[in-house]
């Protein structure tokens, strides 16, 4: 869910297209068609945009639950007051890819590695409390919520000989022992969302889930073209996630259809989506691979604004004090406007941008393949600090630390003093 299909080599995956066909589709399309029947957006809210984009989630000050902080994917924590520069507290080296950021509940860190593994670390001092191997390939943060750890996986891991299958497995967040879990679907890696008593994820064999908490069974699938990648986002009863066959589709609670926008493009038929969609200001922001972002109504799904970039967006958004945050395969982090989706300031990372923006307390945090991680400025995009390591989606944080993600390691920073 800080998504790529797989972020590690999409351009092998759209070769077909080629790098210079998506770069002239974004400049030959510089407005997407309309879709969702010619639906006309919304006003936007006219209220000032405040800090907080949402409303905040009901968890305690300091924990971090979920891919993107809360079911909207916000990827702003509006209870943490940490700024740089920092130093390294702790660090713990997992040995194997860490692609997707830690969770943290009541002081304990929740990740997996690309090769199965499930952690749970003391949060304070990076010892490990447990660990579970699924014998898998893990592609996405965990949720955790009602005391358990929610695993998506992708199966057997090509360099295994593993016969797990996809599927959603279910850990105690105390001990780490299987719970329960949901197999024959498809690979996933949809961070999970778990809202009115159910959890809902997608699958690479095109179906959306919703999994009942009490029976452990699937109540509600729907099905699309092609497969979901990205993590649900939830706001205000609505469940948002785009999809291969170029659609974000908008559901209740039953994974009935509110509405759908489907996204087509010249020279290219559509865009697919891979990023998680960011909800805030009664609006959708999301990626597409093909190279543009968009902001829909998050009433009907009309159209409010596109932005062209350079490149690939695997990267999901950020949403702070109305402006959103967008990284591209152009290598460049974007600032704009929420309400108008104009430019407010772009920040070259050197790189490709895969991971997904994180902002705290007025800094933005962002990683490339530079293998380099940034603290900017949130307003003006000037840096602030950078760190020595950083590949995907940058860092999460507890009250008092930032927690950094590199390649393979989990750094524990704490303000200088």
């Amino acid at each position: 869910m800080q998504r790529t299909h797989t972020p590690r080599q999409p351009a092998s995956r759209m070769a077909v297209l080629g790098v210079a066909l998506v770069a002239a589709a974004a400049l030959l399309a510089p407005q997407a068609l309309a879709g969702c029947g010619g639906k006309k957006a919304t006003p936007f809210p006219t209220v000032s945009l405040t800090v907080t984009p949402t409303p905040l989630p009901s968890t305690e000050a300091g924990n971090w639950p979920t891919y993107g902080y809360d079911a909207a994917r916000t990827r702003f924590n509006p209870t943490v007051a940490l700024r740089p520069p920092y130093r390294v507290k702790w660090k713990f080296d997992a040995h194997d890819l860490l692609e997707f950021p830690p969770s943290i509940v009541k002081s304990k860190l929740y990740f997996n590695n690309g090769h199965g593994r499930v952690f749970c670390l003391d949060a304070v001092t990076g010892k490990t409390l447990w660990t579970y191997d699924l014998h898998a390939f893990l592609a996405s943060t965990p949720t955790v919520a009602l005391g358990k750890v929610f695993v998506p996986s992708m199966g057997p891991h090509p360099t295994t000989s593993s016969t797990t299958g996809g599927g959603l497995y279910v850990l105690d967040a105390d001990s780490g022992k299987l719970r329960w879990k949901v197999t024959g679907i498809g690979p996933t890696e949809s961070s999970p969302l778990v809202w009115h008593r159910r959890v809902y994820f997608g699958d690479r064999d095109n179906k959306l889930y919703a999994v009942d908490l009490k029976s452990h069974k699937v109540v509600r699938t729907f099905s699309a073209r092609q497969r979901f990648d990205a993590a649900p986002a939830e706001l205000g009863g609505r469940i948002v996630i785009g999809s291969y066959d170029g659609t974000v589709y908008c559901f209740d609670k039953d994974l009935r259809v509110i509405w759908k926008n489907h996204v087509s493009r010249y020279l290219v038929a559509s865009d697919a989506f891979y990023a998680t969609a960011a909800l805030a200001y009664n609006t959708a922001y999301v990626g597409s691979i093909g190279s543009r972002i968009f902001a829909f109504d998050l009433s009907n799904g009309g159209q409010r604004w596109s932005f062209g970039t350079g490149g690939y967006v695997y990267s999901s958004p950020a949403v702070w004090n109305g402006t959103v945050f967008e990284g591209s395969y152009d290598k460049c982090l974007y600032a704009l406007d929420a309400r108008t989706g104009k430019l407010v300031w772009k920040f070259n990372a050197g790189a490709p941008i895969s991971g997904s923006p994180t902002v705290l307390d007025g800094v933005v945090y962002v990683s490339s393949f530079a293998k380099r991680t940034w603290a900017l400025d949130a307003k003006t995009g000037k840096v602030l600090w950078k760190f020595h390591d950083g590949l995907y989606t940058p860092v999460t944080a507890s009250r008092k630390t930032l927690y950094l993600i590199g390649g393979h390691t989990i750094y524990a920073l704490v303000p200088k003093k």
